[in-house]
């Protein structure tokens, strides 16, 4: 009985307030806040995570400026670490002409005329904070690599390249064809506001055929066969409804399409170095809240395999302004809050938030501290490594 009364009495002593708040984290202990990349605290410890590590996955909030500002500040800081590579979130055509336009003397020019021809076919890096950070890698001899599906209304963009550049006339007259099916489509979406009729719900399996039949080239291969499993990716989500299998199977393109680069760039270095700039679920190690292993874990497993490491960043808004995606709304430009998005803990601490940027290292808090974290706060610091929060956020600048 007296064990029993003892137990009682345990469990609603350690149920109690005050020692639930004693029981809490001091997360000041492992955070600090800065204005500027640059200072001297946040260099330190960036430079310590990078000694050994062979990948660094910056995960976003898209269309914040304070983004691509972060990457190319952690593009620069890690060269003298072997980072030449920085991987974005489009496929491997959007991605060369990126580096193609970055490359010019007038990129900015560049871009508003590739945007003005096929509008939206690049998704989450059509602005001039984004081409800034692009004309750095190129400056710094870096390269470019997109891994990701091609983009939904990116046919159009993708049929005029092969159109350009084949040396196949037929190949080539069928292309002028389905570009201009592709470009009329989109208009059409865009009049009526109906996703549904951009290009893609028109591109068949008897188009893809007799396309494929028309050349041997590996490379227009390649791209029209990116086509057809972007298509598939789209209408598990949108037709079938199987969200699980939509977010899978991309996961596994991306994927396929990372060793691709990486088995070419083996040929020239033993462990190649790549930073990640992604939306910020795809940065995360572990299962990610799709219920997927997406690429960062991929890529925190390969560099285990080399005895080296992985980074892992998250970057968002606490508040703020962003630059939506969506070609109906009148206004790209959205004021957003993200404050209940945050684990409790993180919520709490944003009141006292005064400077431009908030950091917190996560890793101290795997090692014996976790229990002590709410539910949604431990699925963050073993996802991450590092949660940068920007106050007062800024929507990119358009093209």
């Amino acid at each position: 009985m007296n064990r029993i009364l003892c137990l009682l009495l345990s469990c609603t002593f350690l149920s109690s307030p005050l020692l639930l708040a004693q029981n809490q984290v001091d997360l000041a202990k492992y955070s600090f806040e800065i204005d500027d990349f640059t200072d001297q605290k946040f260099v330190t410890l960036t430079q310590k995570s990078l000694e050994n590590s062979q990948f660094v996955f910056v995960g976003e909030q898209h269309g914040i400026k304070e983004a691509g500002t972060f990457t190319k500040f952690i593009y620069d800081i890690a060269q003298p670490f072997g980072y030449k590579t920085l991987c974005i979130e489009t496929d491997a055509l959007a991605a060369e002409k990126i580096t193609a336009i970055a490359s010019s003397k007038n990129p900015i020019d560049k871009a508003r005329s590739l945007y003005k021809e096929f509008p939206f076919s690049i998704p989450f890096y059509s602005n001039q904070d984004d081409y800034d950070m692009f004309t750095n890698t190129i400056k710094k001899n870096g390269e470019i690599w997109g891994i990701d599906q091609t983009f939904m209304v990116q046919f159009g963009l993708n049929f005029d390249h092969m159109m350009k550049t084949t040396s196949n006339k037929p190949f080539k007259n069928k292309l002028i064809e389905l570009k201009k099916k592709a470009k009329e489509a989109f208009t059409s979406a865009i009049t009526n506001k109906d996703f549904n009729a951009t290009y893609i719900f028109s591109y068949d399996e008897n188009t893809h055929k007799e396309l494929l039949a028309l050349t041997t080239n590996k490379k227009e291969i390649e791209i029209l066969n990116q086509l057809w499993k972007t298509k598939e990716i789209y209408a598990y989500n949108t037709i079938s409804k199987e969200y699980y299998k939509n977010n899978q199977t991309r996961g596994q393109l991306m994927k396929s399409n990372f060793m691709r680069y990486y088995k070419e760039a083996k040929k020239n270095e033993n462990t190649p170095k790549v930073i990640f700039k992604l939306g910020a679920n795809h940065a995360a190690k572990g299962l990610t809240r799709t219920h997927i292993y997406d690429i960062a874990n991929m890529g925190s497993e390969l560099a285990i395999t080399n005895d080296m490491h992985s980074l892992h960043y998250i970057i968002m808004g606490i508040h703020g302004k962003t630059m939506t995606g969506n070609p109906f709304t009148p206004d790209p430009i959205m004021s957003f809050d993200n404050t209940k998005q945050f684990p409790e803990e993180i919520q709490n601490i944003i009141p006292s938030i005064t400077k431009k940027y908030y950091i917190l290292d996560l890793v101290p808090l795997r090692y014996g501290l976790y229990a002590k974290l709410s539910k949604a706060f431990r699925k963050i610091i073993f996802g991450y490594d590092v949660i940068v929060l920007v106050n007062n956020a800024e929507a990119v600048k358009g093209l």
